[in-house]
C-alpha cells in the first residue's frame, strides 16, 4: 500500500474498481414477497431508491451470503462478494418454485466502482454536474445510466462495463485518485466491514456480527428460528470484534487469540493502520473476551503479540 493512497482517502477522494463484488437482479411481480422469506431484513418495506443490509441463511442459521439489497420500481438488486454468488444462486434456485420471480447474475454486465473519502460527494457531483441528493445508507439514484449508491465507505457507482472506462476517466478528472485493493483492505478493516470468504463463511451466524441486517419484527424467513432463539433465549458464543496491537507486528490470518493462556478466538484480517499508527486486526472472540478494553494475546509465528479488544469501527 502506498502512503499517498491512504492519505488521499483520508483527506480527499479515491476510487477503486471493486472487481471482487458482483450484482444479482430480481424482477417479477412476486420478487419482494419471495425475497422477504429468504433474507434476514425487511425487504417489503423498501421504497424505490432505498436499500438495506441483509443475509440469506441456511435452515441452521449459517450465512450463505450477506448482501446489500436495493429497491427499484421494477426490480431488486443484490450487491455481494463474487465468492458467495454461486452458492447463493444455487440455494435460491432450489427455493424458487412457481413464483413470478426472475433472477439474473448480471456481474459481467456491470462494474462496481467505489468512491471513498471526505471529498467523495464533491467528486461525484463534479462528474455528474448536479447535486447528489442522497443521505441514508444504501439510498441510490440512476444518473445517465449509472447508479450512484451511498455505501459504508462513501459512494458506489454501478456502471455498465462498456461505459466504465469513460466514467473512471471522468472521476479521475474530478480529483479522485485511483487506488489498489491493498489500500481498500486497510480502509474497510478500519471501518470494521467483514468480507465473505475472508472474515465470514458458511460457519458464521448473523448474530455473531451483531444486530445490523436483522429485522426481528418481520415474518418468517429461512433460518429465522435460530436467529430469534439467540435473541430471546440464548446468546452467541463468539462475536466479531476489532483488535489493536501494541506494536507494529502484523499477525498472521487464522492466528489464535488467547486470554489468560486459553483459546479465545482467531484472527480473520490483519493490516497496518497508518491512521492509528498501529497494527490492527479483525476476528472472532469468545463471549467472555468480548468486552472493549480486554487484554489478549495473539499467537503468531511463535510470537505472543499483545492486543486489546475494541469496538468497531476503529477510532483514530
Amino acid at each position: 500500500m502506498l502512503t499517498e493512497y491512504y492519505n488521499a482517502a483520508r483527506t480527499g477522494a479515491v476510487l477503486v474498481e471493486e472487481e471482487w463484488f458482483g450484482l444479482i437482479r430480481f424482477t417479477g411481480s412476486e420478487r419482494a414477497s419471495w425475497l422477504q422469506g429468504m433474507v434476514t431484513n425487511d425487504v417489503q418495506k423498501l421504497k424505490p431508491g432505498e436499500g438495506c443490509y441483509a443475509a440469506h441463511l441456511t435452515s441452521q442459521g449459517k450465512i450463505v451470503a450477506h448482501m446489500h439489497i436495493l429497491a427499484d420500481e421494477d426490480s431488486l438488486w443484490l450487491s455481494l462478494e463474487r465468492a458467495a454468488i454461486h452458492n447463493l444462486v444455487s440455494a435460491f434456485d432450489k427455493l424458487l418454485i412457481m413464483e413470478d420471480v426472475q433472477m439474473s447474475d448480471v456481474s459481467e454486465q456491470w462494474q462496481v466502482v467505489s468512491v471513498i473519502g471526505p471529498r467523495s460527494r464533491a467528486v461525484i457531483e463534479s462528474w455528474l454536474g448536479e447535486t447528489v441528493d442522497l443521505s441514508n445508507a444504501w439510498s441510490h439514484r440512476v444518473f445517465e445510466g449509472c447508479r450512484v449508491v451511498v455505501s459504508d465507505l462513501g459512494y458506489e457507482v454501478w456502471v455498465l462495463r462498456e461505459m466504465a472506462g469513460k466514467v473512471l476517466r471522468a472521476l479521475s478528472a474530478s480529483d479522485a485518485v485511483a487506488i489498489d485493493r491493498e489500500t481498500w483492505e486497510v480502509l474497510r478493516t478500519e471501518a470494521g466491514i467483514p468480507v465473505y470468504g475472508v472474515d465470514i463463511d458458511a460457519t458464521t451466524t448473523m448474530p455473531e456480527l451483531g444486530d445490523a441486517g436483522i429485522s426481528y419484527n418481520k415474518g418468517c424467513y429461512v433460518g429465522q428460528e435460530v436467529v430469534a432463539k439467540v435473541k430471546y433465549i440464548g446468546q452467541v458464543n463468539r462475536r466479531f470484534a476489532g483488535l489493536i496491537l501494541r506494536g507494529n507486528d502484523i499477525p498472521d490470518v487464522k492466528s489464535p487469540i488467547l486470554r489468560d493462556g486459553k483459546d479465545a478466538g482467531y484472527v480473520t484480517t490483519s493490516v497496518f493502520s497508518p491512521g492509528l499508527n498501529k497494527a490492527i486486526a479483525l476476528g472472532f472472540v469468545s463471549r467472555a473476551a468480548y468486552v472493549p478494553g480486554t487484554e489478549v494475546e495473539i499467537l503468531s509465528s511463535g510470537n505472543h503479540l499483545k492486543a486489546t479488544i475494541t469496538d468497531l469501527p476503529f477510532k483514530s
